[in-house]
């Protein structure tokens, strides 16, 4: 696995995680109760996504040994990354 492909898996990985906060309070500003409903349907998407792309993530990182230095755009720095228990740790670098 190239190790482009651990950053992108991140960076995919932070997006989707972006979009499910901010659909959560779109979900709690609405009163809507149709507007809700597809919200929350859109939500359940972007978690079944992002499950994915953090097995992904996980799998390539299992390759690579932990602590594994990616670019977390949300915090605009860098992050080590680890796989603990088969569940990805995210560290300050």
């Amino acid at each position: 696995m190239e190790n482009d492909n651990i950053q992108e898996y991140f960076t995919t990985y932070i997006e989707l995680l972006d979009k499910i906060h901010t659909l959560g309070h779109e979900i709690d500003a609405s009163v809507i109760e149709t507007d809700i409903q597809d919200i929350i349907e859109k939500r359940s998407k972007y978690r079944t996504r992002m499950h994915m792309v953090s097995n992904k993530l996980i799998m390539a990182l299992k390759d690579k040994g932990n602590r594994y230095p990616v670019y977390n755009a949300l915090a605009q720095k860098n992050t080590l990354l680890s796989v603990i228990d088969g569940k990805l740790e995210f560290n300050e670098e």
